[in-house]
């Protein structure tokens, strides 16, 4: 009997605690998911339509290897207008340069959670997730849904639906195309860093492809090669998330015009202006080797001018094109059409209609400041490579003969270099700025 009556009274407390509960959850939620989705869906996209500017969209794809991208983005109904700092060629020649304004559409709808889609293609912005070739379908491996994790009126937070690639939003406070351009201002004076200085203890450090490289010393002693990818602002730059090195943790960075550093805004850290060989190594530029083919003569030593000579012959007779341009320096065809940030590259011209972009990817590393001393070497085929092979023995040249000591006219901002092998000091040739 007592058993009965114990049972009878678990069964009334159980039901007791099952309405307090339910009431609690109605009192919490007194709107269906549904009902909560909806006004999510049209919460954000009020606020995506409401800056008459628009927004910038910081963006970082892939795996965060190639560092992260700039766009602007103008939402209306549907519409979006868009601006990148990308530069994009056409297989046709056809070019869309920096701030160009594409045209596209998104929608933001529900998806078990908030999606922000941009699913009819974009040039700038799909260009990272479209299929690169029949064999590579995920092409770089990036987003162009994103799932809403942070909302307010200035400020968004997404993830990518499939990757994972982070893109923050921010309103914008000024037209795109002048923000675009303080952007692309902001590259060309933030010039590559070789040198970071935290806390007084100096680092070397390679900043190639917007991503930022060095080797620290741990506590056991052991070496730990750090990468980490950043982006540009219209006044410096800023890191994909916090960064800790010797014991100071720094991520946003702003230009000093006074000296050109390069320093953090809230720590003792500074990448310092680049000498003038860590310029030419780490430069944003092509630097053009001169030549006359019809007199066989050229700014660099005999035997190159000659492979270079036979290779413009084979280039006339196979391809039917003349070489017009050869550089060293930053691969113009990256990171559109190539993923070689720096080479030896090529232009050449078909029958006059067509300048075809040829590159084989190059490291350029100082070995010693004091004597201007810097190795070249060769890393990868490039854009269009494999059908100019015929350029090997000057690969295989340059190499053979490398490091080289460097010349330049101007030690403070060189236009011209002209590089000697130390291995034998008769093989030269000169470079000029562009």
């Amino acid at each position: 009997m007592m058993k009965k009556i114990y049972y009878i009274l678990f069964l009334l407390l159980a039901g007791f605690c099952f309405n307090s509960c339910v009431s609690e959850e109605e009192d919490l939620f007194d709107k269906s998911a549904a009902e909560r989705m909806n006004e999510a869906l049209t919460k954000y996209k009020a606020i995506l339509q409401d800056d008459p500017q628009g927004w910038v969209m910081e963006f970082y794809p892939s795996d965060r290897s190639m560092g992260g991208y700039t766009y602007t983005a103008k939402f209306d109904n549907g519409k979006v207008d868009m601006t990148s700092e990308l530069s994009l060629n056409s297989s046709s020649g056809d070019k869309w340069p920096a701030g160009t304004v594409v045209t596209s559409y998104y929608r933001v709808i529900s998806e078990q959670s908030a999606l922000l889609t941009f699913d009819t293609y974009n040039l700038l912005f799909h260009f990272f997730s479209e299929p690169r070739g029949s064999s590579d379908v995920d092409g770089y491996a990036s987003d162009y849904e994103f799932v809403f994790m942070e909302v307010s009126e200035d400020r968004i937070v997404l993830k990518g639906k499939k990757y994972g690639n982070k893109m923050v939003m921010t309103k914008l406070t000024e037209s795109a195309g002048s923000y675009m351009q303080k952007v692309l201002d902001m590259q060309e004076k933030a010039v590559p860093r070789m040198k970071m200085v935290v806390g007084g203890k100096e680092y070397t450090v390679s900043m190639v492809g917007k991503l930022l490289s060095y080797t620290d010393m741990k506590e056991d002693s052991s070496l730990e090669n750090i990468d980490m990818a950043y982006i540009y602002t219209p006044d410096g730059i800023n890191l994909y998330e916090p960064l800790t090195v010797n014991g100071i943790t720094f991520q946003r960075l702003v230009y000093d015009d006074a000296t050109g550093a390069i320093k953090a805004t809230d720590a003792d850290v500074s990448f310092p202006y680049p000498t003038a060989l860590e310029q030419f190594c780490g430069t944003t530029s092509q630097w053009y080797l001169s030549f006359d083919i019809a007199a066989g003569t050229g700014d660099m030593d005999k035997e190159l001018m000659d492979l270079f000579s036979n290779a413009y012959a084979i280039n006339k007779s196979t391809q039917y094109e003349e070489f017009i341009g050869w550089y060293i320096g930053a691969n113009s065809a990256y990171p559109g059409n190539d993923t070689n940030p720096y080479c030896m590259g090529w232009e050449s011209n078909w029958l006059g209609l067509q300048v075809w972009d040829v590159a084989y990817g190059y490291k350029m590393s100082i070995i010693d400041e004091a004597s201007k001393k810097i190795s070249l070497q060769s890393t990868a085929p490039g854009i269009n490579y494999d059908f100019y092979v015929f350029l090997d023995p000057i690969i295989e040249y340059v190499d053979a003969h490398s490091p080289y000591t460097v010349e330049f006219d101007d030690d403070q901002t060189p236009t011209t270099a002209k590089l000697v092998s130390t291995v034998d000091n008769k093989v030269w040739f000169s470079l000029t700025k562009q």
